[in-house]
């Protein structure tokens, strides 16, 4: 490698660092979407979701300042109000090139049935060469049903940062639960916003706004197909 193609490799190679390393104690690193309500999965019902998002920093107009955000969810029962779901949440900056993923997996337990659950998520951040960043989301899950087919959907979740204890954040979804005629899929319109208090982000305002697709296999439904 000539040493003129070398510095170039280097300084993209610093560069790629330096905005990863912004975005490991900044919300563009992890996921701050919901995309579900508070209806606990049964034992064996388990439910799918795949949403996209756009999100942008509200408060600053740099070029990695907007991502978008491409997840997976699995949601399963595990005992009597209680269920566990695993999350895939791959990030794309536009225009600026860079990107990371983040995996989740959580704890929920259903307060009020149907109503109100409370869920206490862990997140890691993977970036492009190594592991990045550690944290806990603990917070609540509230729906509203709007009839037989449709229900309204809010959370607030705070973000805790393990490896930065100084900086913290707070993050709200709402959104839409429309239902097809048998239950099984669910549409999830949705918005969320998280701000940032403590240093070196306080202040620090994003905002998001996607679109879910859930399908959920009914324990009623398996019955009458097996019994048919």
């Amino acid at each position: 490698m000539m040493p003129g193609n070398r510095s170039a490799s280097n300084t993209r190679a610093g560069a790629a660092a330096v905005s990863l390393a912004a975005l490991l104690v900044a919300p563009g690193c992890f996921t701050y979407s919901s995309f579900q309500s508070a209806r606990i999965v049964e034992r064996g019902d388990p439910i799918g979701t795949i949403a996209v998002s756009k999100n942008d920093i509200l408060n600053e107009e740099t070029d990695d300042a907007s991502w978008i955000a491409i997840e997976g969810f699995l949601r399963f029962g595990i005992a009597n109000r209680v269920d566990g779901g695993l999350a895939l949440s791959v990030f794309r900056g536009v225009p600026a090139d860079w990107g990371a993923g983040v995996v989740t997996a959580d704890v929920r337990v259903g307060v009020i049935k149907d109503h109100l659950a409370v869920a206490v998520p862990v997140c890691v951040t993977i970036g492009d060469f190594y592991l990045a960043s550690l944290r806990t989301q603990p917070g609540m899950v509230a729906t509203v049903p709007l009839g037989e087919r449709a229900e309204i959907n809010g959370s607030v979740r705070a973000h805790v940062f393990v490896r930065v204890p100084d900086l913290f954040a707070v993050g709200y979804n709402l959104g839409l639960g429309l239902r097809n005629e048998t239950g099984a899929w669910t549409v999830r319109p949705e918005i969320g916003w998280m701000r940032f208090v403590g240093e070196p982000n306080d202040g620090l305002t994003y905002f998001q706004f996607g679109l879910g697709f859930e399908y959920r296999e009914k324990a009623d439904t398996k019955k009458k197909e097996s019994g048919s």
